[in-house]
């Protein structure tokens, strides 16, 4: 019988070769579109009113606020969050050791236990990603401080298990309410430990579900009061069969270290895409475990009922909030299953600990292959991301040019910004890394940040211009005199109207400096404002852009001054390249 300590010094150990491999496998990557653009909404301060800004179709006040510290304290580290994720990683590892040790007592399962809540590659993702392991870092964290909680209430310790019980809870759903699955292993736990009659113990549960019921009431309020749901639909049964049977193949191919293959899908965030010989072969060794926890110790398919119910409540939720615009892609999107590893740890481990340990030993060393294989799988694919370089090219070409660079306000190229992002422009991200520089400013012509993130001058390819007026004035044909507006109808210089988000270029002069605004037009009338600039008094050229997506034939000047005299001697529409 080992010693407790030298158990929580082996716990300890694992957690940390954990973390520093993982972190390694984190370096080869970089910044995800979701990542770029919660950092730019983080920038926007801790306000309550910034924090409860919905995403998506839900609310994570917890998410909001970890990218607004990383937008503080090392704007655009990305090594400053991967520091943050080894943390975040070492506690929930060390968590699950001392909730084993707690559980099991000394005994060599701990460790084992341990390095496989470790190596089990369905949480391996959601650490690469940091949009990702912020959500689940900190469902695994919290999680775990639950389940320790709920052992605390068990013991004797209420005062303790109240305190940081329900807050758990809370803290875990404002950073994602999926997290919430964790109240299936928290009752698959409590019953396992049970050793009292089934009414002595549901007096005893009573309070402490009623103080975390009183957790879930309050993220509910704070959901529906500021939460933004979306309209889902329920998939036809043929469906949610497929879907339900898919979504198993996690559990069964985690048991031996899957999902062993990759989805080639093009992108640094791999699908899985398990053989059938993992999925078979993991369904024998759950058989196996389940004929043991049977035979052995009923107790432990309460925790084997726990991994159904999360699998179940995930298809459930996802396959309603999900399937009708994403299709099945949850069910190998393994950002959804992260926290599945908790109750299929303790699953395993309180099944197989009625074996002989040299029995699980050999198992576990034949799914430590497939962990490998799973791993370098997907780390290939993660090292292809081209933001680490593209953001280190932009980081010096700025440091060459200046902070008066003049730049055109043109978007991120793939895979930095994606269709996905409410505003793909690389301008937002560079002010929230502090960076200086000019933004078409009407001194010089702006240079063009290309995709490999080099500055340099730029070409306007123009797609359509102001058509000539049918009596021209020798002075000035687009006379913007008072508040307007002026509607200046345009000419295409293609064989058809575009659709796109435009800039525009105009060249004008005026003997005073006007505020004007600039609108372009599509024929059903639909506007696509830019927001105003100061023209400065003389000759000069300004620039503007982008703006929304429109099939644009006007244009038209507005300005709120009836003093305004300006003249617009060469207007158009295009694209910097």
């Amino acid at each position: 019988m080992p010693e407790t300590s030298v158990l929580r010094g082996v716990v300890v150990a694992v957690a940390v070769l954990q973390t520093v491999g993982l972190g390694l496998l984190a370096r080869r990557g970089s910044w995800l579109t979701d990542d770029l653009e919660f950092l730019v909404q983080g920038d926007r301060g801790f306000a309550p009113k910034e924090l409860l800004t919905p995403l998506n179709d839900h609310i994570a006040p917890g998410l909001r606020l970890v990218y607004a510290a990383f937008a503080a304290i090392a704007p655009l580290n990305h090594d400053v969050t991967i520091g943050w994720r080894m943390a975040m990683q070492a506690i929930a590892t060390v968590l699950m050791g001392l909730l084993l040790l707690r559980i099991l007592g000394p005994t060599w399962w701990v460790a084992i236990g341990t390095a496989i809540y470790a190596l089990v590659p369905v949480s391996m993702p959601s650490f690469l990603s940091l949009s990702s392991g912020v959500n689940n870092l900190s469902a695994h964290v919290f999680g775990l401080l639950l389940l320790h909680a709920t052992i605390d209430w068990y013991g004797g310790r209420r005062r303790r298990a109240v305190a940081y019980g329900p807050l758990s809870l809370l803290i875990s759903l404002a950073c994602w309410e999926k997290s919430g699955l964790i109240l299936f292993t928290a009752v698959a736990l409590a019953l396992y430990l049970r050793d009292e009659p089934f009414r002595s113990w549901l007096r005893r549960t009573l309070p402490y579900a009623a103080a975390l019921g009183l957790a879930v009431i309050g993220f509910g309020v704070l959901y529906l009061t500021t939460g933004n749901p979306s309209a889902g639909r329920v998939p036809s049964p043929a469906d949610l069969g497929r879907l339900v049977a898919q979504s198993f193949e996690v559990p069964l191919t985690a048991v031996v270290g899957g999902p062993w293959r990759w989805a080639d899908t093009g992108q640094v965030f791999s699908l899985a895409d398990p053989p059938i010989v993992a999925i078979v072969l993991g369904g024998l060794i759950t058989a196996l475990l389940l004929a043991v926890a049977w035979r052995r110790d009923r107790r432990a398919l309460l925790l084997w009922g726990a991994v159904i119910g999360y699998v179940l409540a995930t298809v459930a939720l996802l396959s309603y909030g999900r399937f009708g615009v994403f299709g099945s892609v949850f069910t190998v999107h393994y950002h959804y299953w992260s926290d599945l590893s908790i109750p299929l740890t303790l699953a395993v481990v309180l099944t197989a600990q009625n074996l002989r340990i040299v029995v699980p030993a050999m198992v576990l060393a034949g799914a430590l292959a497939g962990v490998v294989v799973s791993d370098a799988g997907f780390a290939g694919e993660w090292g292809k991301n081209p933001a680490k370089a593209y953001f280190a090219t932009v980081d010096a070409e700025l440091d060459r040019t200046g902070p008066n660079v003049n730049l055109w306000d043109t978007t991120m190229p793939p895979p930095m910004g994606s269709a996905l992002m409410s505003d793909r422009r690389l301008s937002p991200v560079l002010r929230m890394a502090g960076r200086r520089f000019q933004l078409q400013e009407p001194g010089s012509e702006p240079l063009l940040v290309d995709d490999s993130g080099h500055i340099r001058p730029a070409q306007f390819a123009v797609w359509s211009r102001d058509k000539p007026a049918a009596q021209p004035n020798n002075f000035c044909s687009l006379l913007l005199h008072g508040a307007g507006p002026l509607v200046i109808p345009l000419v295409p210089t293609q064989d058809e109207v575009a659709t796109s988000e435009w800039f525009v270029r105009a060249a004008y002069f005026s003997n005073r400096e006007n505020q004007v605004s600039v609108e372009l037009v599509d024929d059903a009338g639909r506007v696509a404002a830019l927001p105003a600039k100061n023209w400065p008094g003389g000759v000069g050229t300004m620039y503007f852009g982008p703006s929304e997506r429109i099939r644009a034939t006007q244009l038209r000047l507005r300005s709120t001054d009836p003093a305004t005299n300006l003249c617009v001697a060469n207007l158009q529409v295009g694209l910097p390249r």
